[in-house]
């Protein structure tokens, strides 16, 4: 028998601009359909709406503070987390 090596796994850094666009889209889809569920069904998602807003759950005015803030929140944290898991990388074993 014959010893192999352990495959060489390389760690590619994320994007931190594909990260953020990912995170501000999934966050702005998440919000509107919490929008809507908070509108519809009594349920707990109202909570999340009045993360982005002031206004009252569901007006119309609380879908496009959400709509605008929900994607900036999004986008920063991606950019975060993205930067953070390529900081971190540095010390994988190597």
């Amino acid at each position: 028998m014959t010893a192999t090596s352990p495959p060489n796994h390389s760690t590619r850094p994320l994007s931190v601009i594909r990260c953020a666009a990912s995170a501000a889209l999934g966050l702005t889809v998440l919000f509107a359909l919490c929008w809507a569920g908070a509108g519809f069904v009594e349920s707990p998602s109202h909570m999340f709406v009045a993360l982005f807003t002031r206004q009252p759950i569901t007006s119309t005015a609380a879908l496009l503070d959400g709509l605008l803030w929900s994607p900036v929140f999004g986008a920063l944290a991606g950019a975060l987390i993205s930067a953070s898991y390529n900081l971190l990388g540095r010390f994988d074993r190597r």
